[in-house]
């Protein structure tokens, strides 16, 4: 899915959206709005934007080591969540573990920040709270969004922290020109 949204003022409009290759073949079905899929790294910016309102800065330094939590529904009773290339990079600046997408960086800092304060902070981004897992592995990326969704939330970002409604429609008249429906 392709999706463009206006972001030079507060409106919200959906500029672009391509939500398949071939009607004939998918139907209905937009995947820009309708495929809800997992949303890995690109959500780490969403837990980074909630430990800089805890104080936490581009110049902080966090460790990647690996860490190892209790979890009876993983196997040995121990989450262990890796790096990508399952190598530890040591402290390092969390400027540079966002450019690198490190994994265990993240989810320190979702631990550092607590689970409950990042999920209401990230609901800021317009993201429902049943989308938003309540452990240590949405750092991860475990949300289930559709694109239309993270779109939304990275607009905030370059809205300068304002939340707005996307809209694909802007107006509609009637035979007159008369307005009967703007967004």
């Amino acid at each position: 899915a392709l999706l463009e949204i206006a972001s030079d003022e507060l409106g919200g409009a959906v500029r672009a959206m391509v939500g398949g290759r071939d009607s004939t073949v998918s139907g209905a079905f937009n995947r820009a709005t309708q495929a809800i899929r997992q949303t890995g790294s690109t959500f780490k910016p969403f837990v980074y934007a909630a430990a800089f309102e805890r104080g936490f800065n581009p110049a902080s330094i966090v460790n990647d080591a690996p860490l190892a939590f209790a979890d009876p529904s993983s196997e040995g009773g121990v989450w262990k969540p890796q790096n990508d290339n399952e190598k530890f990079l040591g402290p390092m600046r969390l400027r540079e573990a966002m450019v690198l997408s490190r994994n265990l960086v993240s989810v320190r800092l979702l631990d550092a920040v607590g689970i409950g304060f990042a999920r209401e902070y990230i609901q800021r981004f317009g993201f429902p709270p049943e989308s938003l897992p309540q452990n240590l592995s949405l750092a991860l990326g475990t949300s289930s969004l559709p694109p239309l969704a993270m779109a939304r939330g990275y607009s905030v970002f370059a809205n300068g922290g304002y939340l707005v409604d996307t809209y694909s429609v802007e107006r509609i008249e009637d035979d007159s020109g008369n307005a009967i429906y703007t967004a």
